[in-house]
């Protein structure tokens, strides 16, 4: 007889982390690379936490004949954001790969590989990723207004524009931390159900090597968890 035990909702207060400065990853955890789990298929015990970070792509695109003169101009335009960027507590510079972020910095910006914009061949494209810590109190439009009037206040060199050109997104930092507090959350419901059933059963769970996992509760909340199965069968 499988057992799914009475829901169980963790709030978890994090330390904040700097990213990157120990080895840690950002990682990108909605948009299209969240996998959608059906309803039936997440598991009760989940940790609810509100998203380190809110990011979203943007884009600083030139169409200067000359692509000296393009990429010219679109790395002034990434210098003065890098620099700019670094002056506030509330604004990151990053680029992704492979849907991890890496942190932009001014002495990075020469070494981007510049795009084109569709078939366009003389116009360049920097794509590079904008991202604001979530904090207390915040809400979607309060997070997304902060990177909006950076990107609005933004010095553009020449004939550079820049925008923000997809969709808000949530990353978390270091996903991992989080697994022995899940673990130690899906124990205690163990014994809860365990006890609850009396001595002549035995409970057991399965998959416990699977990886924290994540779906998007909110607006900027995620819920972490572990995929698992729980069973309660009589002992022999």
């Amino acid at each position: 007889m499988k057992i799914f035990a009475t829901a169980a909702m963790l709030t978890l207060l994090a330390t904040p982390v700097l990213a990157q400065s120990s080895g840690v990853e950002e990682i990108v955890v909605t948009g299209s690379r969240m996998i959608e789990w059906d309803r039936d298929e997440v598991p009760v015990i989940q940790l609810a936490r509100r998203a380190d970070n809110l990011i979203v792509e943007v884009r600083v695109v030139n169409d200067t004949r000359e692509a000296v003169g393009r990429r010219d101009e679109i790395t002034r335009t990434l210098r003065t954001m890098a620099r700019s960027a670094a002056r506030r507590a509330d604004i990151d510079l990053s680029i992704e790969t492979e849907g991890v972020l890496v942190p932009l910095t001014e002495d990075m910006v020469a070494t981007l590989t510049l795009g084109m914009d569709g078939a366009r061949a003389d116009t360049s494209v920097a794509t590079l990723i904008v991202k604001t810590p979530v904090q207390a109190g915040d809400t979607l439009d309060t997070a997304s207004g902060r990177i909006e009037a950076f990107v609005d206040g933004v010095e553009q060199t020449g004939r550079s524009l820049v925008d923000i050109s997809g969709d808000w997104q949530l990353s978390i930092i270091d996903p991992p931390q989080y697994r022995a507090a899940i673990l130690a959350a899906i124990a205690a419901d163990a014994r809860t159900t365990s006890a609850a059933f009396g001595e002549g059963y035995a409970v057991a769970v399965e998959g416990m090597s699977n990886r924290v996992t994540w779906r998007q509760s909110g607006p900027l909340e995620l819920s972490l968890f572990i995929p698992y199965d729980m069973t309660v069968t009589p002992k022999p």
